[in-house]
């Protein structure tokens, strides 16, 4: 990885909160005159300057590391899902250095260690950059639907950053829409801009929707390029708003928005499924997905050198693997089931683990990383149904994705039906992210039995443990003049553990 070149320095606002508008590409760089103002930046004469702008957000999200420092564990949203789904119960580690101690709960959720840091300074450098191209495209000189597509573009980063913080640092939106939520910033920053407070929860999720639901039009008409499946179409932007009302409990649109990707992308083949994922260009279902080029790659700091199923060519951590009473909930006649095997533990004990081969890069050791995809939207809608009582529709949509991996139909209804679903999304999703939010987003406990007790990963929390939230990093605190670093109920610091009581 070379050094990352800044566009523009621009200052900073609570402390390590928001740098500088930056073109964060993995391997190459733009040079462009350092400037205080940057509405006087040679950046934004042109359309294409502001392109480049947000090509930097892009490069930020494949592959820049919030945290500063070369590691396996911090490279944008493909270690964010990798996160994620340590933290819930379903993937393992034997080791893989800091994921072991997100697998653990060592700590790591603390403001004064750096996880909390790495992903505060991550989203809001990238919601800095996205507010400077929302700020200046639209006095860019170049053809005005350009600079609609990528205006549009921002606004969709921004509000998916913002989704991301409230996952990462608060309880989830129906039972703490009064609680704090995270600073609000919509322009960019100097050196002179004063931290901004968290506000409420509700604020910040309507500062959220504002930004996807103008996105959305604007972005009408966009086609992206068959080598950019990272860049945010509209139906990316659907996904993201069928994401967010279904946090929101809104269900008749979260289920609105999750059918209008349906409507335009197939749901996952079984031989999609069992290839492995890693090529964007041969799984039709990806909506939304993260290419490795040789230049801009995670090398073995990739999902897929974590995976333990020795089919790596080059070196490989080899350190993840599944949960025994994961693998108990499928159906032998279940093609996901069926890419699992048994194995003897790689260390020489006695143990047995559970590999997975959904996870597979290709001979040259890279692949692309999955963000959303069909099969997700059809569980969103699937749950939205369910939870207006419309049963029927449920599972009509549930039983397509069934009948397709060749799992035993769903007959339950009410609640048990909800659950049927959840646990569906267990069973297609793990390994994409989805862990830690699901399970604080349905207000269920972690419990971890079975093969964790041999791992070290037999933790259990409550629903609501705070122990599941991110603390507000400590520098932010120190240096974010309208937040207090006491903890909440009295400070804007979120506490460390005990359980959130729902007012």
């Amino acid at each position: 990885m070379k050094p990352i070149k800044y566009i523009l320095t621009i200052g900073a606002v609570s402390g390590l909160l928001l740098g500088g508008l930056s073109v964060t590409s993995c391997s190459d760089f733009l040079e462009t005159n350092p400037s205080t103002n940057v509405a006087d930046s040679q950046v934004f004469e042109t359309v294409s300057g502001a392109q480049a702008a947000l090509n930097g957000c892009y490069y930020q999200m494949k592959c820049y590391s919030g945290g500063g420092a070369d590691r396996q564990d911090d490279w944008g949203i493909p270690s964010h899902q990798m996160i994620s789904d340590l933290s819930a119960e379903d993937v393992m580690s034997t080791g893989g250095g800091w994921y072991n101690y997100t697998y653990t709960y060592w700590g790591e959720t603390r403001g004064d260690i750096f996880r909390s840091g790495a992903l505060w300074t991550f989203y809001y450098r990238l919601i800095n950059n996205a507010n400077s191209i929302i700020a200046y495209v639209d006095d860019c000189e170049g053809d005005a639907t350009e600079k609609q597509y990528i205006k549009g573009q921002a606004l969709a980063i921004r509000g998916w950053a913002y989704f991301n913080l409230t996952r990462w640092f608060q309880q989830t939106y129906a039972i703490a829409k009064n609680m704090p939520g995270v600073p609000i910033y919509t322009e960019p920053s100097t050196e002179e801009t004063p931290g901004a407070p968290r506000g409420t929860l509700e604020q910040t999720y309507q500062q959220i929707l504002a930004d996807l639901t103008a996105a959305e039009p604007m972005l009408e008409g966009f086609v992206r390029g068959s080598n950019e499946p990272n860049a945010i179409d509209q139906s990316v932007v659907d996904g993201i708003l069928s994401q967010v009302y279904q946090v929101m409990c809104d269900w008749p649109k979260s289920e609105e928005y999750a059918r209008k990707v349906l409507s335009k992308y197939p749901l996952t083949t079984n031989d999609e499924y069992t290839a492995g994922f890693s090529d964007h260009t041969i799984v039709s279902s990806w909506i939304w997905s993260i290419p490795q080029t040789e230049e801009q790659n995670m090398g073995d700091y990739s999902c897929f050198a974590m995976w333990l199923n020795n089919t790596r060519a080059c070196w490989t951590f080899a350190c993840f693997f599944l949960s025994d009473d994961f693998v108990k909930l499928f159906d032998e006649s279940d093609i996901r089931f069926q890419q699992m095997q048994n194995w003897d533990d790689p260390n020489g004990t006695t143990r047995k683990i559970w590999i997975s081969m959904k996870f597979r890069d290709k001979e040259d050791c890279r692949g692309s990383f999955v963000v959303m995809r069909s099969d997700e939207m059809l569980l969103n809608a699937a749950e939205a149904c369910a939870r207006q009582g419309k049963e029927a529709e449920a599972k009509e949509l549930l039983w397509q994705l069934q009948d397709m991996r060749g799992a035993v139909r769903t007959e339950a209804s009410g609640q048990d039906l909800v659950e049927a679903i959840w646990i569906e999304r267990r069973k297609e999703l793990y390994g994409e992210g989805f862990g830690l939010f699901d399970l604080i987003r349905t207000e269920k406990p972690l419990v971890r039995g079975g093969n964790h007790v041999d791992w070290g990963g037999s933790v259990q929390f409550p629903a609501h443990s705070w122990r599941l939230i991110y603390q507000i990093p400590q520098s932010e605190l120190l240096n974010n003049e309208n937040m207090s670093d006491a903890v909440w109920p009295n400070g804007d610091q979120n506490p460390y553990d005990g359980v959130y009581t729902p007012q």
